[in-house]
């Protein structure tokens, strides 16, 4: 052989090895970006909420956060979004979201509670802003199958800002009543504070998991925990108020709202024992523990990928 043929058989070899690395380069490269072809998600879910505050709760005493979860009073929450990646693993997303909310002092079992008898239901209506970090993200557009070396879902925990709206409400005579406008706790009268502020500042966390079911589908399941800064989404927050005075300015049905009691607790044996727990100026909620909300939901999105400006389709190399 020739030193010409060998010179040309290694040109040729050498031309190949670029060629390879600047196919290999240009794949993996299109797998790094690919995920930029894919910013744009909007999706909703659906599921229960829980409250956590002063009524209902747990079988003791002025317990907190999720030791006073009482699951007779889950309900219905429901949200729309939209999610805009800004990087593979971190992403934004504008979230509206409604909950209705409950609380029954019937469904403890705590006697002081009980004979309080108070109860209300709230819908609520909240704006918020959210970043989410993926601690593990499937490749957007494929779906992976469980023998695949990529990882198989999202897996993301979030935290963000909001704004809610909520309407406090009990029954009376079967028919459901605002508890904002009529002062169950002396708001308004004399020198008593204005009524509160049916708004309130939200910071919600969680995490979250989720699954595509087809190439631009994906659907998971969401926790969250929402904290508010009113403790009067359930109306109730510090002190009993003159019943009397409270029925001069706004009526029977105010009254009976802002006390309700029993006037007596049950002793092991079943006994009614008559109490006086409710007089003015006796506790009747805890203004220290600010009111909270939990909701656990079924997830699903659907990616935008034609949103992107200047996408390019991406070709797949071939060997």
């Amino acid at each position: 052989m020739t030193y010409s043929k060998i010179y040309h058989k290694l040109l040729l070899l050498l031309v190949a090895l670029i060629l390879s690395q600047s196919i290999s380069a240009q794949f993996f490269d299109q797998r790094r970006t690919r995920w930029t072809l894919y910013r744009h998600q909007v999706g909703g879910s659906i599921g229960f909420s829980a409250f956590l505050g002063e009524l209902g709760g747990a079988d003791a005493i002025g317990s907190d956060g999720l030791r006073d979860l009482n699951f007779n009073s889950n309900r219905i929450t429901a949200n729309l979004e939209y999610r805009y990646f800004l990087k593979r693993n971190i992403a934004v997303r504008a979230s509206l979201l409604f909950a209705f909310l409950s609380g029954d002092d019937a469904n403890t079992n705590e006697p002081f509670r009980k004979n309080r008898n108070l109860h209300f239901r709230a819908p609520v209506f909240e704006l918020s802003g959210i970043i989410d970090f993926f601690i593990l993200r499937e490749e957007p557009g494929k779906i992976s199958s469980f023998n695949s070396s990529r990882f198989i879902f999202d897996l993301y925990i979030f935290a963000g800002v909001g704004v809610a709206y909520f309407n406090p409400q009990a029954k009376y005579e079967g028919v459901w009543t605002s508890l904002q406008p009529i002062g169950t706790e002396g708001q308004g009268i004399e020198l008593q504070p204005k009524n509160y502020s049916r708004f309130t500042p939200v910071i919600p966390i969680g995490i979250g998991f989720a699954k595509k079911f087809a190439g631009y589908w994906s659907a998971g399941l969401e926790v969250s925990y929402r904290k508010t800064f009113s403790d009067y989404i359930d109306d109730v927050s510090t002190v009993y108020f003159n019943n009397d005075k409270i029925r001069t300015q706004y009526g029977d049905d105010a009254a009976y709202l802002a006390d309700p009691s029993l006037g007596y607790i049950e002793d092991e044996n079943g006994n009614k024992i008559p109490v006086n727990s409710t007089a003015e100026g006796m506790q009747r909620g805890d203004p220290n523990d600010k009111d909270a909300y939990l909701t656990a939901v079924v997830t699903i999105h659907y990616y935008l990928a034609g949103l992107t400006k200047g996408r390019k389709k991406v070709r797949r190399t071939r060997f």
